[in-house]
């Protein structure tokens, strides 16, 4: 079977997470493309450009602020541009090694999907009500349901191959999981 690459993607409080790990639970390797850009926010020249591009309030004791930083990069499109363009390049990058290195299909969860220019076979739109994103997302990292909604206005989904609905319960979600595997001919 030819190796894919595919892309787990949706807006904040989706239901990303989740998707990749019942991919991982059934022996899928799978890359959190968030993962990757908070270990390139650890590098030194990553936190001076990010403090150098919205102040000093955004940094504290050496690291990045990500409340502060989602607080003030998601009420403003040129800062979230700038701010996105920081860590993109880096990212890819790591991407594109770990999939070179990979014989298998590799699942890519990736929050915005045109972040970086990269090739994948599918790409999976994990989709769900706007009042259960809001709740979900103000319950997991305590902020406020008009926070979350900036986010959300930033977020556009237009480029997909598949959609996985996640309005259900858990076993709901697996049992859609399963659906897309079979219909991409991966199971």
């Amino acid at each position: 079977m030819k190796r894919k690459v595919i892309a787990l993607t949706g807006g904040i409080g989706s239901g990303k997470s989740v998707v990749a790990q019942f991919l991982r639970e059934m022996g899928y390797q799978t890359v959190d493309c968030d993962a990757l850009a908070k270990e390139i926010a650890d590098e030194s020249e990553v936190i001076a450009a990010v403090e150098s591009l919205l102040g000093h309030e955004c940094v504290s004791n050496g690291s990045i602020n990500r409340a502060k930083v989602r607080e003030t990069v998601f009420t403003d499109g040129n800062l979230l541009k700038k701010y996105d363009e920081i860590f993109f390049g880096r990212v890819r990058q790591r991407l594109d090694e770990i999939v070179k290195q990979s014989f298998a299909t590799v699942f890519v969860e990736i929050p915005i999907i045109d972040a970086f220019d990269f090739h994948f076979d599918e790409i999976w739109l994990v989709d769900c009500s706007k009042g259960t994103r809001i709740a979900r997302v103000t319950e997991r990292d305590g902020v406020s349901a008009e926070n979350v909604e900036h986010i959300m206005n930033m977020q556009h989904y237009n480029r997909y191959t598949r959609v996985i609905p996640n309005d259900g319960s858990v076993e709901n979600l697996r049992q859609q999981v399963l659906l897309a595997l079979k219909n991409a001919q991966i199971v």
